[in-house]
């Protein structure tokens, strides 16, 4: 069984590795996946041996909370900025006069001398009971032998506060660290509460999709409009939408027309037009007019909410970069404490007083805090996503995510990728005695009751010029379909053929006027269907039409040196010729459903790092074969379940910017590596007194506090880059 947990508490990669080690541990579970930047936790686990309950209990018993997952969209919340400032701003009121009396006497600022130590204690122990939730879970990660920041910071600012209150007691005099134990806190709690708001702007793509879905709904009940919670929806319920309301469900407009805004889901900006029979999905908002919709899916089989929940994630499941910083992590705190004790030891050996080592000591436990380990991976992958989200294009994993940047090979599909998966009459070509326009209108006629693809591309265009009256105002009779030729009838009393060569041979009907044009056409990998009849001769040229933006996103691919290949089942002259208007010169065609696997192998095999895009049935075996798989986002469930990427916009020219992404966020994710391992292999030497006897440079708990808070706040920071 999968299952999804809420965990709370944790602030660093080490927490992290604490809560995995303690779920672990629990008979029955196979796997386990804990997000730092969402708050969340996702088990595999034998529901024969375990349960929910017992993994929650694993994770209370390491320190921290733990909830299960129910599933339901609810709008997207950060609760620990207010309560981050909620501790803060009590402890900088504390915090205040308390420095204020540490300083008094060397600044010779007035202060009560006999009491002021006694007031000290007071204030510093109310900082201690304010912020008591770093004890807490610090005490018991260091029980289940997994310590982490929490551990760090309140052995600091627990050693301070008890060493000072020794000496309060016996000679009442200092120097005393009350001031210390109370600013780790302080600095440490502020840098918390800006580091979860710079956090929370990670999140703002889950937010703004949140967002989308209303609280309440509008149903149609027993011919009655009644008002229900989200949650109360169900399959088959009438739904009312009105301008400006979001559409909560999937399902079919079954009264009602609207402009709809689709722009969260796919990124497109231009409306689209909903009219009756028309599918529409959760997420979109009604910008003018109003749809009735029977609901067909509904709560976690929305579209709406897969995409939530793919980019939730996408965050959850960790890249080979992070699981190594998680690795680190879990030797980093023991080896911190100790370097911290073999500081005060040496402090002590070379004759400094234990004032002075302790302080080392401290500021060593301090400004050595994992959280700009923790924070460096999972910030800069939910940034990406969520900046993927807001372009339309979906991300199943942060592990693909770092893969694609590898790619140097994109192998395209045809039909549905690169171009618009329906065909199209892209030609029409006559004698010089034919009126265009009444040939198509007949030709529409004639193809009125036919679903072949050709008679609908036909009927398609005629549309364009003609309204629909115009075309019922005419009636073919005995029809004829002839498998392999085409299609026959009369109108109006008169024979009318629509077909290939042959059929018109057969009728003992010359297209030799036209046979040039034909095979012109022909060579350009379009279908030629001439029509003859009432004196009529022409030709209708059809073909599945390249998107408009195809050919200028393989001039970006390869502009980026990756080498591009077109793979498609389309006869070799058809695939060529698309080739050539796309500006791809390695086609392979010909090719069947079950052979496009076996050329990804063949390609990786070669050494290469292949990404295969593609939106068909028989696309999914080869989009699961290649090391990154690019589905379009109208392309089947199947193709897209079997993908790394999807394209909500349908258009190839995302799959550019997918590999732009990649590069920039595992380009910032090593970045936030670099400079968190930087910063702690210069700041606890520093720390611990490198340069004091050359420079007397020393660092007080107080500014390695300030400087462990910036360094995850730049991280952070360095991170929401990715945003733009």
């Amino acid at each position: 069984m999968n299952q999804k947990f809420k965990v709370t508490g944790m602030g660093c990669s080490a927490c992290v590795a604490a809560v995995e080690k303690a779920v672990k541990a629990t008979d029955g579970v196979t796997n386990v996946s804990v997000s730092l930047i969402e708050n969340a936790m996702t088990v595999d686990f034998d529901e024969n041996a375990t349960d929910n309950q017992c993994i929650i209990n694993a994770v209370k018993g390491a320190g921290y909370g733990a909830e299960v997952d129910t599933g339901i969209i609810a709008k997207e919340k950060s609760k620990d900025k207010s309560v981050l400032v909620t501790r803060f701003l009590p402890s900088l009121i504390l915090l205040l006069p308390l420095v204020y009396l540490n300083m008094a006497g060397m600044m010779g600022w007035p202060y009560p001398e006999k009491i002021h130590a006694y007031i000290q204690f007071v204030l510093s122990l109310g900082i201690l009971i304010i912020n008591r939730t770093y004890f807490d879970k610090g005490i018991k990660s260091l029980i289940h032998k997994a310590p982490g920041m929490d551990a760090l910071i309140s052995i600091g600012a627990g050693v301070s506060f008890i060493y000072s209150t020794y000496l309060l007691i016996i000679r009442s005099n200092g120097p005393f660290f009350f001031e210390s134990a109370g600013m780790i806190f302080t600095l440490i709690t502020l840098g918390k509460a800006l580091e979860a708001g710079s956090k929370a702007h990670t999140m703002d793509a889950i937010k703004a999709l949140s967002e989308l879905m209303p609280e309440r709904v509008t149903v149609i009940r027993d011919n009655e409009e009644r008002t229900i919670g989200f949650e109360a929806l169900q399959k088959g319920d009438i739904v009312l939408v009105r301008t400006g309301e979001g559409i909560p469900v999937d399902g079919t407009a079954v009264k009602g027309n609207a402009s709809i805004d689709k722009s969260a889901l796919t990124g497109e900006s231009i409306p689209e037009e909903a009219y009756v029979g028309d599918k529409v999905v959760s997420g979109s908002v009604v910008l003018d007019g109003y749809l009735l919709i029977e609901a067909e899916k509904t709560g976690t089989e929305t579209t709406l909410y897969g995409i939530i929940d793919m980019v939730k994630n996408a965050a959850a499941k960790k890249t080979p970069i992070e699981r190594l910083a998680d690795r680190i992590s879990g030797y980093f705190v023991p080896v911190v404490v100790g370097i911290s004790l073999l500081t005060l030891i040496i402090w002590l050996a070379v004759g400094k007083d234990f004032n002075f080592a302790l302080n080392m000591a401290i500021s060593v436990i301090v400004i050595s805090c994992p959280c700009a380990l923790g924070l460096a991976t999972p910030t800069a992958v939910m940034a990406g996503t969520g900046n993927a989200a807001r372009h339309g294009i979906l991300i199943r994993s942060a592990e693909c995510l770092e893969t694609a940047r590898n790619v140097d090979t994109v192998v395209l599909d045809k039909t549905g990728t690169v171009t618009e998966g329906e065909l199209n009459v892209t030609d029409i070509v006559t004698d010089s005695s034919t009126d265009e326009k009444k040939m198509l209108l007949m030709a529409a006629v004639l193809e009125a009751g036919s679903n072949h693809p050709y008679a609908k591309a036909i009927r398609s265009k005629a549309l364009d010029m003609f309204e629909p009256s115009d075309i019922v105002a005419h009636f073919a009779k005995e029809v004829i379909s002839i498998q392999g030729k085409g299609i026959c009838g009369k109108i109006e009393e008169k024979d009318f053929f629509c077909g290939n060569e042959k059929l018109l041979k057969e009728n003992d009907i010359s297209v030799e006027p036209l046979k040039k044009e034909a095979e012109t056409l022909q060579s350009a990998g379009k279908t030629v269907l001439f029509f003859s009849g009432a004196g009529m001769l022409g030709l209708f040229a059809i073909a599945d039409v390249v998107k408009g933006d195809s050919k200028e996103a393989i001039s970006v691919m390869k502009e980026a040196g990756l080498d591009v290949i077109l793979l498609t089942g389309d006869h070799k002259t058809t695939a060529e010729s698309i080739g050539r208007e796309i500006g791809i010169d390695n086609v392979i065609s010909e090719v069947l459903p079950e052979d496009k696997h076996n050329k990804i192998d063949a390609l990786m095999n070669e050494g290469r790092h292949v990404a295969m895009v593609g939106d068909g049935i028989n696309d999914a075996a080869a989009l699961v074969k290649a090391d990154i798989g690019i589905a379009v986002g109208n392309g089947t469930r199947i193709a897209i379940d079997s993908a790394d990427f999807i394209l909500m916009r349908n258009s190839v020219k995302d799959v550019a910017y997918v590999f732009s992404l990649s590069k920039r966020v595992i380009r910032i994710i090593k970045q936030n590596l670099f400079w968190a391992f930087i910063y702690n292999a210069l700041g606890i030497p520093i720390a611990a007194g490198a340069l004091y006897n050359a420079f007397g440079i020393t660092l007080t708990p107080m500014i390695a506090a300030a400087c462990m808070s910036i360094s995850s706040l730049f991280v952070v920071t360095n991170a929401l880059r990715l945003r733009k």
